[in-house]
C-alpha cells in the first residue's frame, strides 16, 4: 500500500487593513481584543476576485494560549457576496513567557550577586530560541555575545547603560540629586510609590495582559495628590506649582535644613518686626537656640515674595474674570486661597506710592486737606456736612479683605461693618457675597423688575440705613454692577458711596464709569486720579425724585433707563471695566 501524498496549492490572498485593537474584558468565552477591519482590503486568488467590505474584525481570545477567529465580508465584481471565517491557535502565552525569562536574566545578570536568582538556569542555545512571534509582537533582534557568556542585545545594552548612569547619579551630592530629580521627573516618584505593582511572596510579578490598557488615569490621580510642605510657617501645595517653582522651594527648603542641621532646637520665639500703622506685617513663627532666630537671606525672600505674587496673580485674575457666585465656590472650595490672596496683595501694594485704604482712611479725618476736597486732583466737595461726618456713622465696607479699614477707623469711634467672601478668624469680616442683592443683613428695598429704582416704593418698604459704602479695589466680579445696586439699597438718601479702583481699568478713561454710576442714582462728588496706580472716587445717594430728574435729556447711552434689567446692566458693565489679566511667564 502507498503512502498517499498532500500537495499543497496556493489559493488565495486576503489582504485586511484593519485598526487599531478595542480590548473586551470579560466575556463569556475570556477577555476579547477586537481588531476592526477598515476599508481597502482585498481577496485575490485562482478564479476569485473581490474586494473586502469593511466591519469585520478579528476576534482574538486569550484562553492560555490564544485563539484567533477572523470573520470578513467581500463583494466580487458581479455583486455577489462572499462570507470568509477561519480560526487558529496563537501559541502567543508561551511565547511571552520565553520573553520574560530571557529579559529576566537579562536583567539579574547585570546585577551583581543575583546570577544565582535567574529564572533559566542555563543560557538559551540557538536552537531554543523562539521562533518569530506574529500579530505585532515582533521579531527576536539580533543578538550579541557579551563578556559573560551571555547573548547581549540591543536592549540589553540599553538598559546597562541605563542601569550605570543610575549608579554614577547616586554617587553624586545628594543636593545635585534632588534638583535633577525635582527639575526632570517632576512627580514620576509620587507616581511610583502610589503605583507599585502587587506581586507574590516570592518576589516574582504577577503575570500582566500584555493587551491591557496603561494605568494612565492612575498615573493622573497621582500627579494630582496634594503634596504639602511648609516653608517657613506657610504651607505650600507643591503639586500646583510649575517645575521652576518647585524648584526653587526645594533649594529653599534644603537651606533651611542646612541652616538648622548644627543647631538643637529649645526654644521657640515669635518674631514680629516693627511695622508702621499703614503696613502692619504678619509675625513670624520660627524655632531657634534663642530669642532672635535667624531671618530669611535675601534669596530665600526674593523666592518666597516671587511666589506669593504668583499666587496671588493667579486667584486675583480668576475673580477678576468669573461672576462672583463662581468666585464664592472658588473660595469655599479652597478657604486658603483667601489668605494667600490677601498675602500676595499686601506684597502688591508695598510697592505703590500710596496705600488706597491709608488714602480712604484720610476722607474720615474732618482736619485732613483731602477730606475737605482741597488735594491736588480732587474735586470741590458739595457744600453741607458729609454723611461720613454725622454722629455714630455706619461704614458699610463691601469686599473688605481682611477688615484692614474697620481696625483703623473703629478706634476712633466710626461704626464699620465689614463683608467678603469668607468670615475671618479674628472675626472683623462676615462672609457675604456682596453682588447677591437682598444679600446683605441691613434694611433697605430693592425690586428686580425696577432696578434702577425710578418708580415709587411700596408703603411701608424700608429705606436704607448706612451712611458710606466703600469698595476698596473690590469690583472685581463680572456682575459688579450688581454690588453697586445692593450698596446703593442700604445707604440711606445722602450716603456716600467710595470706589477705589485700579487706573488701568479705565482703558477709555474715567466718563463711561461715572456716567453708569450716575445712571443707577448717584451724583459724583470728587474724583482723585493723582495716584499712578489707583483712582478715587467719591458719590452721593441722590433721591428718588432727584434720581429720575438726573436722567432726563440723557442722550447717547446704550442702556434706557426705563427699559432695562439686571442681566443687561451686568452685560454692559463688563466692557467698563477691564478685567486684570497679567502676563505669564
Amino acid at each position: 500500500m502507498s503512502t498517499p501524498s498532500i500537495t499543497l496549492t496556493h489559493a488565495f490572498t486576503l489582504k485586511l487593513p484593519v485598526a487599531a485593537a478595542l480590548s473586551i474584558p470579560g466575556t463569556p468565552v475570556g477577555d476579547r481584543s477586537y481588531i476592526p477591519v477598515v476599508e481597502g482590503g482585498t481577496l485575490e486568488g485562482e478564479g476569485i476576485s473581490a474586494k473586502v467590505t469593511p466591519g469585520g474584525d478579528w476576534a482574538i481570545v486569550k484562553d492560555g494560549y490564544g485563539k484567533l477567529d477572523v470573520r470578513v465580508h467581500a463583494i466580487t465584481p458581479d455583486n455577489e457576496v462572499l462570507y470568509i471565517q477561519y480560526s487558529g491557535h496563537l501559541e502567543l502565552q508561551a511565547q511571552l513567557e520565553l520573553k520574560r525569562s530571557a529579559l529576566a536574566d537579562s536583567i539579574l545578570s547585570k546585577l551583581p550577586g543575583l546570577e544565582a536568582a535567574s529564572s533559566s538556569q542555563a543560557p538559551p542555545e540557538p536552537t531554543s530560541r523562539p521562533r518569530h512571534s506574529n500579530l505585532g509582537l515582533g521579531a527576536t533582534p539580533k543578538q550579541q555575545s557579551g563578556s559573560n557568556g551571555k547573548s547581549h542585545s540591543a536592549a540589553d545594552v540599553r538598559l546597562k547603560g541605563a542601569l550605570t548612569a543610575k549608579r554614577k547619579r547616586q554617587e553624586e551630592p545628594l543636593a545635585q540629586v534632588e534638583d535633577e530629580e525635582e527639575e526632570e521627573t517632576s512627580r514620576a516618584g509620587a507616581i511610583g510609590k502610589k503605583a507599585k505593582p502587587s506581586g507574590s511572596s516570592n518576589g516574582k510579578g504577577a503575570k500582566k495582559d500584555p493587551f491591557a490598557a496603561t494605568g494612565v488615569e492612575a498615573q493622573r490621580a497621582a500627579q494630582n495628590q496634594p503634596r504639602i510642605v511648609v516653608v517657613d510657617g506657610e504651607s505650600v501645595d507643591l503639586s500646583k506649582l510649575s517645575k521652576t517653582q518647585r524648584k526653587k522651594i526645594n533649594k529653599q527648603l534644603k537651606a533651611q535644613e542646612l541652616s538648622t542641621s548644627n543647631e538643637i532646637p529649645t526654644v521657640t520665639a515669635k518674631i514680629a518686626p516693627a511695622a508702621s500703622s499703614s503696613s502692619p506685617t504678619k509675625a513670624l513663627s520660627t524655632t531657634s537656640t534663642s530669642s532672635t532666630a535667624p531671618a530669611l537671606t535675601p534669596l530665600q525672600a526674593q523666592m518666597l515674595s516671587k511666589l506669593s505674587g504668583s499666587r496671588f496673580r493667579t486667584i486675583n485674575e480668576k475673580l477678576y474674570t468669573t461672576a462672583s457666585t463662581e468666585a464664592v465656590r472658588m473660595i469655599d472650595a479652597a478657604p486658603a486661597m483667601f489668605d494667600e490672596y490677601h498675602a500676595g496683595f499686601r506684597e502688591q501694594v508695598r510697592s505703590w506710592p500710596k496705600n488706597p485704604l491709608d488714602r480712604i482712611v484720610e476722607l474720615f479725618d474732618a482736619s485732613s486737606s483731602s477730606a475737605k476736597g482741597k488735594k491736588k486732583g480732587v474735586a470741590e466737595v458739595a457744600k453741607g456736612g458729609k454723611a461720613r461726618f454725622s454722629p455714630g456713622a455706619l461704614v458699610v465696607d463691601l469686599g473688605a479683605g481682611e477688615g484692614g479699614l474697620a481696625k483703623k477707623l473703629v478706634p476712633k469711634g466710626i461704626k464699620v461693618l465689614c463683608y467678603d467672601l469668607v468670615t475671618t478668624s479674628d472675626g472683623w469680616v462676615r462672609k457675604q457675597d456682596t453682588a447677591a442683592l437682598h444679600g446683605l443683613p441691613l434694611p433697605g428695598f430693592f425690586d428686580s423688575n425696577d432696578p434702577l429704582g425710578l418708580h415709587p416704593p411700596p408703603e411701608g418698604a424700608a429705606p436704607g440705613v448706612a451712611d458710606v459704602a466703600v469698595f476698596c479695589l473690590s469690583l472685581m466680579g463680572t456682575n459688579w454692577i450688581h454690588m453697586l445696586l445692593e450698596a446703593k439699597r442700604v445707604l440711606r438718601t445722602g450716603g456716600e458711596l467710595i470706589i477705589a479702583e485700579v487706573s488701568s481699568r479705565f482703558a477709555d478713561g474715567f466718563e463711561a464709569f461715572v456716567k453708569v454710576v450716575k445712571m443707577l442714582g448717584f451724583k459724583l462728588d470728587g474724583k482723585d486720579a493723582s495716584n499712578t496706580h489707583f483712582v478715587l472716587f467719591e458719590f452721593t445717594k441722590l433721591g428718588r425724585e432727584e434720581h429720575v430728574r438726573s436722567l432726563e435729556g440723557v442722550e447717547g447711552s446704550e442702556i434706557d433707563p426705563n427699559n432695562t434689567s439686571l442681566d443687561e446692566l451686568a452685560e454692559h458693565g463688563k466692557s467698563l471695566l477691564k478685567p486684570c489679566i497679567y502676563k505669564r511667564r
